[in-house]
């Protein structure tokens, strides 16, 4: 049953998009990172573009984006100077999404521009109001998810790797905080520990090496016992997966961004793309955990969201485009466009923020982890 979906989500992720007449006279932009940052939304914006090029204009916001915001700012400023772009789709919602929204509604008029960010990096408060409609992963859920399975696999402790930046936002503390509770709900030990922004002056490649070194250590300090690891960063994940995969008692529940895509081919240097077949990509990722003896060590979700948010806000903001509903947020227009692109029923819950408010234009996407045992062909 679960190939069978596998196989129906492939096939939707690469239909999804023609669910529409496309019409002349409107773009669509779209603003993501660079590979070296995930292969998942640079290769979604891509095909999009490749299949629509009248319509879809991409862009990539810079690797060292924490420290390069201006250049953020001026590249979502430059499509909204285009007056045939109707629509702005920032994935993943960087630092500078705020200033630049703001600036496109209030400085250069463009209020008839459906702006929409998505895995924001900036705090709920910060980002809605300026944001017609923000998606991200239900990060507080993946908090839960990321303690549920480690108690699943009998883990002694949990280590959480992040650094300032990133705790300095909201979700991510309420992603921590939701984990730590869990885990020592179940008796399992919780430790954080300090890993290098990849953003500072170490880089991507200093902070993956740090990793790389941390992990032995942290499974010497603690002989004979299972550790999990989770890190909030999506270009350590790599590092991450590579080190846990070559010592028997360490444990993968999620990526951060959950995904089959999301740092595995790299690290294990798998050929399966993202945009390709789920159903290869999960098999040939479970036939090389099995070599591994690591089948039962890891695990992710089997739907790329980010891929899914892009493709899906893009037939939505056609729609919108070209007429199809009044406003700018319709959920069910929004539910069925996502749901088409992730081949599954997507069903959109509300950020609820710390006051208890529901915040109205915050939409949370969850899914279930899953069993590479269940993918396994050799």
């Amino acid at each position: 049953m679960k190939k069978l979906l596998s196989i129906v989500l492939a096939l939707a992720l690469v239909l999804s998009a023609v669910s529409f007449a496309a019409a002349e006279g409107y773009k669509v932009a779209i603003l993501t990172g660079t590979t070296s940052q995930g292969d998942e939304e640079y290769a979604a914006a891509e095909n999009l573009k490749e299949q629509y090029p009248d319509i879809v204009i991409h862009d990539t916001y810079p690797d060292n984006f924490s420290s390069e915001v201006e250049t953020t700012i001026s590249k979502l400023l430059a499509f909204a100077n285009d007056p045939e772009v109707k629509a702005i789709i920032f994935v993943q919602g960087v630092q500078g999404a705020t200033s630049a929204f703001n600036q496109i509604k209030n400085d250069l008029g463009r209020d008839d521009i459906l702006l929409v960010t998505g895995v924001p990096a900036e705090d709920p408060g910060d980002i809605s109001p300026a944001a017609d409609i923000v998606l991200a992963n239900d990060e507080i859920g993946c908090g839960y998810q990321v303690a549920d399975k480690a108690a699943e696999w009998g883990c002694d402790i949990l280590v959480h790797y992040s650094f300032a930046r990133h705790l300095s936002y909201e979700t991510i503390v309420g992603k921590r905080d939701a984990m730590k509770m869990t885990a020592e709900a179940y008796g399992i030990q919780f430790v954080e520990r300090d890993c290098p922004d990849p953003t500072g002056d170490a880089g991507m490649s200093g902070a993956q090496a740090a990793i790389l070194e941390d992990i032995p250590k942290v499974m010497e300090e603690n002989p004979g016992k299972k550790v999990c690891f989770y890190c909030t960063n999506c270009g350590l994940q790599v590092a991450l997966q590579q080190a846990i995969v070559e010592q028997p008692n360490a444990y993968y529940a999620l990526p951060c961004c959950p995904s089959p895509y999301h740092g595995f081919q790299e690290a294990f240097g798998l050929e399966s793309k993202a945009g390709g077949s789920i159903d290869e990509a999960l098999t040939e990722l479970a036939d090389y955990l099995a070599t591994k003896d690591a089948v039962n060590r890891f695990s992710t979700w089997s739907l790329p969201v980010n891929m899914s948010m892009i493709k899906g806000m893009f037939t939505y903001a056609c729609d919108y485009a070209e007429g199809k509903f009044e406003g700018k947020i319709n959920e069910e227009a929004m539910e069925k466009a996502i749901s088409e692109s992730a081949g599954v029923e997507v069903k959109l819950d509300k950020y609820v923020d710390a006051n208890g408010d529901k915040v109205e234009n915050y939409y949370l996407m969850a899914l279930t982890p899953i069993d590479f045992a269940d993918f396994v062909t050799k």
